[in-house]
Formats: C-alpha cells, structure tokens, sequence
C-alpha cells in the first residue's frame, strides 16, 4: 500500500511540475519578470504552508538550529537560483526545450558522485552519459543547418539543472529526518527572504497586480509548488529517490503536450528522438545505481 502511494504520488507531482511552464509563460506574457512572479508566488505559498503546518501537525515547526542553517542553504542557494534560472529560461525558450534541459540534472548527480564520491564509473554509465549528450544535440536542433534555439536560453536551463542536481545532492545527503512540508516550507521562505532583499516586491504594494496575474501566481503557488514539491518528499519516503527520479522524467512528455496544444510550439521528428535518448540514459544510469545498491 505504501508502495502504491509513493507512486501515485511521484505521478502527479511529474505531471503538475510538467505543467508550470505554461503558467510561467502565462504570466510573463503579462510583462513581469522572472524575479517578481517568483516573489510573488513565494509570498501566497509560504504562509499557506505555514497555516497546513500548523492546523495538521504543529510538531512540525520544530527543528534544531543546525538543521534551520542546512534549510537556509537549501534554500537561498539551491531553491532561488534553480527557479530564477528556470522560469528566466521560459523567455527564451520552448516549455518542452526547458524540460527537457532540466532533466539533464541526473547526468550531473552521477559526475558528482563520480568525482568527489568515488563512485563506480561503469560502461553502461558512461554510455549513458554520452546517449544523453546526443539527446540533447538533438532536441537542440543544433545539427539542422540553422539552429533555432537562444544560446543564453540553454545556457539558464543547463545552470537551472546544476542548482536542482545540487537541492538533490544536499537534500539527501544533510536533510534525513525532516518532514516533506517541513522542508518546503522553510526552504521556500527562506528563498523567499533572499529574493526580497534582492528586490523589494514594490510592485505589490503599488497595486500593480492584475486579477490574472493574480490567478497564474495562485494556480502557481499551489499547484506547482506546494502540492508537487510535498508530494514529491513523500513518494522519496515511501519508495526512494532513485524510483522518484525515474517517474520523473513524466514532466518531459507533460510539457511537451501542454507547450503543442495549448501554446502551438513546434515540436520536430528529431527533438521526439532526442528526447527518448535523454530519458533512456537517465534510466540507465538511475537502473544501474539501483541494482548496485541493492547488492
């Protein structure tokens, strides 16, 4: 049964974070910039978050001073620069080509490991690590004779992955024992606290926010940050990060609908293939690590 829940849950937490380039690219349309909708967002989340905390376990609010400083690093560094880099990427690029680049963060785990674990470097490994490469060649259309694709666009995707490899790295390894929500929703304050001695939300006071702003950052905040952020610390308690990261990869094939149907984005034969290489090396080397651990 616990089994099933973390499956479940692993499921609707891809597919809701698959959907939140749709409602980045929303509000962007709407002329405010990647910092402010993710202030904004943080502003609503933060105390909804609290306010659950507090009403279902207020044990919850505990924790040791060590343990609010590793948050704090949780944060400032992993959770403000992943998002701004992500929801920046938006302005330049395809929701599908976004996803797609985030999903590159496991190559980076396994370098990681690699290097400063000693981890075992395996052929299928590094196979693995060369079929992601050309998946991403691919999904980039950089082999076409004019590739389409902004460069400082790529770039922020790929540095929004490194930042996720590293939430994952230093979640695992200095946060056992803390509760999903408990995490979130201190991480996500104290990501909220940076942004805003970075730039003060004036905005908000000025009564600069319009009611579908408004109804984005709500949809944003809910549905793409608390309820898929929780579920995922969840599914990662019942059934392991290494399954987690495998049922992830659903945000890929989530976003690359949403961004033909809903946003009309050009999707090509060649990006379909590169995107099947990438989900295969991931698989691989998520499959590989799993077997050894099992030994």
């Amino acid at each position: 049964m616990l089994l099933s829940k973390g499956y479940i849950y692993s499921i609707f937490s891809a597919v809701l974070f698959g959907s939140a380039g749709l409602f980045v690219k929303l509000a962007s349309g709407l002329g405010i910039d990647a910092i402010s909708l993710l202030t904004l967002q943080y502003i609503i989340a933060v105390p909804l978050m609290f306010v659950i905390m507090y009403i279902f376990n207020k044990k919850s609010f505990k924790v040791t001073k060590k343990q609010l400083l590793r948050l704090a690093i949780l944060g400032i560094v992993g959770n403000t620069f992943m998002t701004v880099f992500y929801y920046t990427a938006y302005n330049y690029l395809p929701i599908q080509m976004v996803a797609i680049l985030l999903y590159t963060y496991p190559i980076m785990v396994f370098i990681y490991s690699a290097v400063f674990k000693k981890g075992s470097i395996s052929y299928i490994k590094v196979f693995a690590v060369f079929l992601a490469f050309i998946g991403c060649l691919l999904t980039l259309d950089i082999l076409s004779s004019r590739p389409k694709y902004s460069l400082i666009g790529v770039i922020f995707a790929l540095i929004c992955a490194m930042f996720y490899a590293f939430m994952n790295i230093y979640s695992e390894e200095k946060l056992q024992g803390i509760g999903p929500l408990t995490i979130n929703a201190y991480s996500t304050l104290f990501s909220l606290i940076s942004l805003m001695i970075y730039k003060f939300p004036l905005f908000v006071f000025r009564g600069d926010i319009t009611k579908s702003l408004l109804i984005y950052t709500i949809i944003l905040a809910i549905f793409c940050e608390i309820i898929p952020l929780t579920l995922l610390y969840a599914a990662i308690k019942y059934i392991g990060s290494l399954k987690v990261s495998i049922i992830g990869n659903l945000e890929i094939p989530t976003a690359m609908i949403i961004s033909f149907f809903i946003l009309h984005e050009h999707i090509t034969l060649m990006q379909i293939v590169g995107t099947v290489l990438v989900i295969c090396a991931i698989y691989m080397i998520r499959t590989k690590r799993t077997s050894t651990e099992k030994l």
